[in-house]
């Protein structure tokens, strides 16, 4: 997915005298699909913000715009950047993998999920055969929309007679208001809109979770940290003036805990706790393993292998299409097994981003349908290795 890189240098005069030996900060901010991030109006919003943070700070900040949400949440596992601005479910995840929280912006997010009156459909249970319209998987309300199901114990694909995905909120919608869907999953507030216009009912609603929020990696300095925390928490009257905000008001950031996200970030797409065929193992167990000379295969993509992997690891990346569940397509994805050893008896390790990553989770069924008799998965991936203090490169 094609990102815009944007570099922010104006540094207000008051900043720099304060702070003249300016650190370059790493920002990245993602957005939801309804908020075409490609437009004027959302890159001039968040480079003014950017800007501002700058002038405060007195830090260089390198703005990175990110419209792939799944290649964001990827990136906050492996510390990619020091400053991460987005969705709850991307702070989420970075919240677990090393960041932060700061503070995050009014308002709440929540998805429900929405029947036309024509389907007779009353509760989430009765849906069972409908035809269901989605935003991308990758959005929040789809991310708690399936993250609710899974709750339930109920199987998407299983549960529902067709899931259509579609680019945006309002295209689910408008498959529901012309008759190609029974069922839709959508923002609430876009959800309430349609309401409005059209005969239906909202049949289940998750619990809601922050809006757009920031954090901070949190291995960096303190001095830096506390920077951004005071750009963001503590804003300069003076500073402000002189920054020339596009739509956002910093005055009303609002500081964030760990714990506000403590229902978003246990909905992701957790993988299975077995898989059979396979030894799933703890980080300790793969240093012994590695130790006596079974090898690593990192199958995370390869710009995350490169910027740091486990010790020794190789890069063998299983290119992921298919929907992050058991009985997966593995026809929509591609994964070279021509990668690893071609004796089915040699033992091998698959790892990747940590529980939630499901390529390790594939390449190990892959490797296990076509004859392996070693399959060792470290579900835990790169996330926990580091995390034990175990060598990186």
């Amino acid at each position: 997915m094609r990102s815009l890189l944007v570099s922010a240098f104006a540094v207000a005069a008051l900043a720099a005298s304060a702070y003249p030996a300016a650190a370059a900060v790493k920002a990245s901010v993602s957005g939801e699909a309804r908020e075409e991030i490609s437009t004027a109006f959302f890159v001039d919003r968040y480079k003014t913000l950017t800007d501002y943070v700058a002038a405060a700070s007195g830090l260089d900040v390198r703005l990175h715009f990110e419209r792939d949400l799944s290649r964001e949440l990827q990136r906050t596992r492996s510390g990619g950047y020091d400053l991460i601005i987005g969705p709850a479910h991307v702070v989420g995840t970075a919240v677990r993998y090393g960041y932060e929280p700061v503070a995050r912006f009014p308002g709440e997010e929540q998805a429900v999920f929405l029947a036309t009156e024509a389907s007779n459909v009353t509760s989430l249970e009765g849906a069972k055969g409908m035809r269901l319209a989605m935003p991308p998987e990758d959005s929040l309300a789809t991310y708690l929309a399936r993250g609710e199901l899974n709750a339930k114990g109920l199987q998407a694909k299983q549960f529902f007679s067709q899931i259509r995905e579609f680019r945006y909120h309002e295209a689910a919608l408008l498959a529901l208001e012309f008759g190609q869907a029974d069922v839709a999953v959508a923002d609430r507030r876009l959800a309430e809109e349609w309401l409005k216009r059209n005969k239906g009912r909202i049949i289940h609603e998750t619990k809601a979770a922050p809006g757009m929020s920031v954090a901070v990696l949190a291995s960096l300095d303190r001095t830096t940290k506390d920077k951004l925390r005071a750009a963001f928490l503590a804003p300069s009257p003076k500073v402000i003036a002189s920054s020339q905000l596009a739509g956002l008001d910093v005055t009303k950031m609002m500081p964030i805990e760990r714990a506000d996200y403590d229902y978003v970030s246990t909905l992701g797409y957790f993988t299975p706790r077995v898989l059979e065929g396979a030894n799933i193992i703890t980080a300790d167990e793969a240093a012994e393993l590695v130790k006596r000379g079974v090898p690593i295969y990192d199958t995370r993509v390869k710009d995350e292998y490169d910027d740091r992997h486990i010790k020794g690891a190789r890069s063998v990346p299983y290119a992921e299409k298919s929907h992050k569940e058991v009985g997966f397509d593995p026809a929509k994805d591609k994964f070279d097994l021509a990668g690893i050893p071609q004796d089915k008896n040699a033992p091998v390790i698959f790892a990747c981003n940590g529980p939630e990553c499901w390529k390790s989770y594939k390449a190990s069924v892959t490797a296990i349908k076509a004859g392996y008799k070693h399959v060792y998965w470290f579900r835990g991936g790169f996330p926990e290795w580091k995390g034990k203090g175990y060598p990186t490169e």
